[in-house]
């Protein structure tokens, strides 16, 4: 099963987490034209994180596609919210550098969870961008996820343990260049 991630799940050191999918393998980098990322699905935490919205023809929303396996999608499920209340998950056209379009499961916000007000915790941003850079992402996205306005994590726990991650794949990157 192909899965597209367009938010802090493209930040392999995320997705990879025991808790999530740790056997996935990158398939594809990929855009879903006729929508942007938005960071305004209400998370648990009351930040806004990332979800798929309808926009123009012009529009596409960048990302990485996945090798899952089917368990895996489950898995997603209860990480993403899908039985509790957050994101349902849908198919998406994806298409690839090589002009192809592939069909990928994808989690998209239920319209009752978005709030167009909310902005991200700080290191979540940092993590879908960290996500975008390491899979190449075309540079003007990668500017336009960077320039989306977040706030401070009062939760210095959580918010030290999120900037780890990106800290792991920094160094691990370091080590294999």
């Amino acid at each position: 099963m192909i899965y597209f991630a367009y938010g802090s799940n493209m930040l392999e050191e995320r997705l990879l987490h025991p808790s999530r999918v740790p056997d996935a393998i990158v398939h594809a980098i990929g855009k879903v034209p006729g929508f942007r990322v938005r960071f305004h699905k209400r998370g648990r935490d009351g930040s806004g994180k990332c979800t798929l919205v309808a926009a123009d023809d012009s529009a596409a929303a960048w990302g990485v596609l996945f090798e899952v396996a089917p368990d895996d999608l489950i898995t997603l499920d209860r990480v993403e919210g899908v039985h509790t209340g957050g994101y349902v998950r849908q198919l998406v056209s994806v298409h690839v550098p090589d002009g192809r379009s592939e069909a990928a499961a994808t989690y998209i916000a239920q319209e009752v969870f978005v709030d167009n007000a909310l902005i991200p915790f700080d290191w979540y941003r940092d993590l879908v961008v960290g996500g975008a850079r390491e899979h190449g992402l075309p540079i003007e996205y990668v500017r336009e996820l960077t320039a989306t306005p977040a706030r401070h994590d009062p939760n210095l726990p959580r918010a030290g343990e999120m900037r780890r991650l990106l800290a792991t794949r920094r160094s691990s990157t370091r080590e294999t260049r």
